[in-house]
C-alpha cells in the first residue's frame, strides 16, 4: 500500500517531466564566443516554455557536414552563410515564420521566401597593431587599394588564401557601383597584386597569421571582426578597420551565424526561441566587444553579403592559390572564375 501511495504521489512529477518539450539546437563557436553564447542561453531559459538542448560542434566544418549529411537533424541550428545556401539547395531547411522584423533586406531569401533569422554578424576588414604601425610610419585608417602602394621597407602585411576575403574585396568594388563580374575581376587583380608585394608575408592559414599578429611580427592582418578577442587577449594594442572603398565609405561585408529551421523541426518552438533571442539581442551590449554586432541592431547602408549571390568558393580558392609564385596574372583564368559569379535566380 505504501509503495502504491508513493507511486501515486510521483505520477504528477513524472508526467511533467515526460511532457516537457525540447528544442534541439546545433551550433559552433570558438572558446571565447561559446562562453558568451552559453551565458545568453542561460538568460533565456525563463522566457521560453520548453527546454533548449544545445549541441556544440568542434569546428564549422564538422557542423556543416553534420547538417548536410545527418539523418537525425535538430530543430534549429546556427549556420554560417557559406552553409545556408547549401542547406537550402539540399532541401534540409524550410522557410522561417516571418513575424520577426528582418534587419537585412533580401537576406537569405530564396524563391521569395526567407530561410533564416540573422543573429550575430561580424564583418571583414583589417587588424592594425597601432604602436607598430606608428613606429614604421603607416596609417591606421586606409582605403583598400592603398595597400598596394605602402611605403615601407618592413614586412607589415600578412596574407593567406581565402574565398571570403576575395568576396569581400569584390563587394568593396560593388559598393562603388561596379557590376558584379567586373568587381570580381578587379578584386582578383588586387589580391594578385597584394600577394606579390615585398612587404607581404604569406601564410598557409589565417590561424598561423593570427599567431604572428600576436607575436608582433606583422602590422596588418585581414580577417573578420570576430577574431578580435582571440588576438586582444594577448594584450597587444589593436584597432580593427572595416574595408573602405575608394570613396572613403566603410563597406560592411557580413559574416557570422544565422538561425535556420531544419526540415521536420518544430516551427512554433523555433519562432518562440528566435523571438526571445531577438528581444535580448536588441538590448545587448556584450557581443560588440567580442567582434559581433547583434543582427537586430544593424543599421545603415553599405551592408553586403553573398547569400543571394552564387560564389564558386572552391574555384576562388584554386585561383588565389595559383596567384602564389606566378610570374604574371592569368587574366583568362580570372575571367573564367568571375563568369561564375552571378546573382541568385531563385
Amino acid at each position: 500500500m505504501k509503495r502504491l501511495l508513493s507511486l501515486l504521489l510521483l505520477l504528477p512529477l513524472l508526467s511533467v517531466g515526460c511532457g516537457k518539450r525540447e528544442l534541439r539546437l546545433w551550433y559552433y563557436f570558438g572558446e571565447i564566443h561559446d562562453y558568451h553564447f552559453r551565458n545568453l542561453l542561460n538568460h533565456l531559459w525563463r522566457e521560453v516554455p520548453f527546454t533548449v538542448i544545445p549541441r556544440k560542434f568542434s569546428s564549422i566544418r564538422e557542423l556543416e557536414d553534420s547538417l548536410l549529411k545527418s539523418q537525425n537533424l535538430p530543430d534549429v541550428a546556427l549556420a554560417y552563410p557559406s552553409t545556408v545556401r547549401e542547406l537550402y539547395e539540399a532541401g534540409r531547411i524550410v522557410p522561417v515564420p516571418q513575424t520577426l522584423g528582418h534587419p537585412i533586406p533580401g537576406y537569405c531569401e530564396f524563391g521569395g521566401k526567407r530561410y533564416c533569422w540573422p543573429m550575430l554578424k561580424s564583418f571583414v576588414g583589417f587588424y592594425v597593431n597601432v604602436p607598430l604601425a606608428e613606429e614604421v610610419g603607416l596609417d591606421t585608417v586606409f582605403k583598400l587599394e592603398d595597400l598596394l602602394s605602402l611605403n615601407t621597407e618592413y614586412v607589415v602585411l600578412g596574407m593567406y588564401v581565402s574565398a571570403t576575403l576575395y568576396t569581400a574585396f569584390t563587394f568593396t568594388y560593388v559598393s562603388e557601383g561596379m557590376p558584379l563580374r567586373e568587381a570580381c575581376f578587379k578584386a582578383g587583380e588586387l589580391y594578385y597584386g597584394l600577394l606579390h608585394r615585398p612587404y607581404v608575408r604569406l601564410y598557409a592559414s589565417p590561424y598561423r597569421a593570427q599567431e604572428d599578429m600576436v607575436l608582433e611580427r606583422i602590422v596588418l592582418l585581414p580577417g573578420t571582426s570576430a577574431y578580435a578577442p582571440y588576438i586582444e587577449r594577448e594584450g597587444i594594442a589593436l584597432k580593427f578597420v572595416p574595408l573602405i572603398n575608394s570613396e572613403g565609405e566603410e563597406v560592411l561585408f557580413l559574416s557570422g551565424p544565422d538561425l535556420v529551421l531544419l526540415k521536420g523541426g518544430d516551427s512554433d518552438m523555433a519562432l518562440q526561441f528566435a523571438e526571445a533571442l531577438y528581444r535580448t539581442l536588441k538590448e545587448d551590449t556584450v557581443w560588440r566587444r567580442f567582434g559581433y554586432i547583434p543582427a537586430p541592431q544593424l543599421k545603415g547602408g553599405n551592408l553586403y553579403h553573398n547569400l543571394n549571390v552564387e560564389v564558386p568558393r572552391e574555384d576562388v580558392r584554386r585561383l588565389v592559390r595559383s596567384f602564389i609564385g606566378a610570374d604574371s596574372l592569368d587574366t583568362a583564368a580570372l575571367r573564367e572564375v568571375c563568369s561564375k559569379f552571378r546573382e541568385s535566380r531563385d
